[in-house]
């Protein structure tokens, strides 16, 4: 069969990075515009069965998207036909949806404290299919406005109107139906848009779905673990019916939505940074490196100032998150955001991914320990401890790979 022919590129300048950013911003904030209603729609207990099944949804989006959030931007921006490289992870995620999501499930009932389940597991499938987002792929062809048709404007209504539903009628569990509706509706429509109403090959799209399994499996299981290590302290406490469970929700989720701000910008350079090689490609990754380190510092002391004063006053009674507790979780913050831009800035651009598959494991080793034995000595603190523990020795990790690279070694 005939090649075909070589799609046009778009120049990854630095004016795309900066809409890519603001985009992703965007996205990122979105829930937290919708989580004051949440809050005061479902109360502590029903917040703590929201974000059991956020943290498991999340997790399972990560297993749905099996890497291509992680490296998708870098094959996007480097090869001559990026919608093959589109349809490809169509075919992935679509066949480990079928799969995930029956167990993603099954496990939020299991970690639920209620007698229904029915919070945790519908919150759980509705994050879940945010791997089937085509945020990264905006990123890899450099098309800010396709990740704001697609991502962020479909986020904001669907998180927003969500959420007023529930406070509304009173019923929490809709916030969670209509993300998880509204989600399954943009990701189709999308899909259908960008790829499949043009001609292509079938087999080809499979052959590439097949390679993308054999030669993608590292990234997609450190993507899985790094996950696993930002999603299991919550999980954990709560299937080891932990007293710090529901006290701990409300800092896991103020840090999570953190660690998702952090992601969507920094996948926001990962094209720029890819799409460039030799001495210009460090030079961009340097460039990356040191606006996370500006924006680690900010982050961090930002969280530990001021998440203490305004959570309650944000989420209401209840939700108060301790001075002690929010200084560990801007430690976390920042140790994370340096860890992001050195992992997918760096390494994985050097095609070190190996390297990066070992400094993942490092947290997904120590999460669930460090997090049990911290929240049995010190409870949230203990917990929130532990969080930033880990988060620190994977910075280390990938810090030791990372500085060779950014020296030109």
């Amino acid at each position: 069969m005939t090649s075909p022919a070589p799609e046009a590129r778009r120049p990854h300048r630095a004016r795309s990075v900066a809409l890519l950013t603001a985009v992703s911003a965007l996205s990122a904030i979105s829930p937290l515009i919708a989580l004051p209603l949440i809050t005061r729609a479902a109360g502590p207990t029903g917040f703590a069965e929201l974000a059991i099944g956020q943290a498991l949804g999340t997790l399972a989006a990560t297993i749905i998207t099996f890497g291509w959030a992680v490296r998708g931007p870098v094959e996007a921006a480097r090869s001559n036909h990026p919608s093959r490289v589109f349809r490809a992870s169509i075919l992935v995620r679509g066949a480990n949806s079928v799969v995930v999501l029956p167990l993603v499930a099954l496990i939020a009932a299991i970690a639920s404290h209620a007698d229904d389940h029915a919070l945790a597991v519908v919150s759980a499938l509705a994050f879940s299919l945010q791997g089937l987002s085509l945020s990264w792929y905006a990123v890899g062809v450099g098309r800010p406005l396709l990740a704001l048709v697609f991502d962020a404007v479909p986020r904001i209504v669907l998180n927003l109107a969500g959420a007023v539903a529930a406070l509304v009628t009173g019923i929490p569990l809709m916030y969670p139906a209509i993300l998880l509706v509204g989600t399954f509706a943009a990701a189709v429509i999308a899909t259908w848009l960008l790829t499949f109403r043009e001609r292509f090959s079938l087999r080809d799209a499979v052959d590439d779905a097949r390679s993308a399994y054999r030669d993608g499996w590292r990234t997609a299981l450190a993507a899985g673990l790094l996950t696993f290590s930002e999603t299991a302290p919550l999980s954990t406490l709560g299937v080891a019916s932990s007293p710090a469970a529901v006290g701990f929700a409300p800092f896991d989720r103020v840090l999570k939505y953190g660690y998702i701000g952090v992601y969507m910008i920094t996948g926001s350079f990962q094209g720029w940074v890819s799409s460039s090689t030799g001495a210009a490609g460090i030079r961009r990754m340097r460039r990356a490196v040191g606006i996370h380190v500006v924006l680690a510092l900010a982050l961090g002391v930002g969280f530990a100032l001021v998440v203490p004063r305004a959570t309650p006053v944000v989420l209401g009674a209840g939700f108060d998150i301790a001075p002690l507790t929010a200084l560990f979780g801007g430690l976390a913050l920042a140790a994370m955001t340096i860890a992001t831009a050195l992992g997918v800035c760096v390494v994985l651009p050097a095609g070190r991914d190996g390297a990066y598959l070992a400094a993942v494991c490092v947290g997904a080793v120590l999460v669930v320990p460090a997090v049990l034995i911290g929240a049995k000595a010190a409870g949230v603190t203990g917990a929130a401890a532990g969080v930033a523990l880990v988060q620190v020795a994977v910075l280390t990790a990938l810090a030791a790979t990372a500085t060779p690279i950014l020296r030109g070694r």
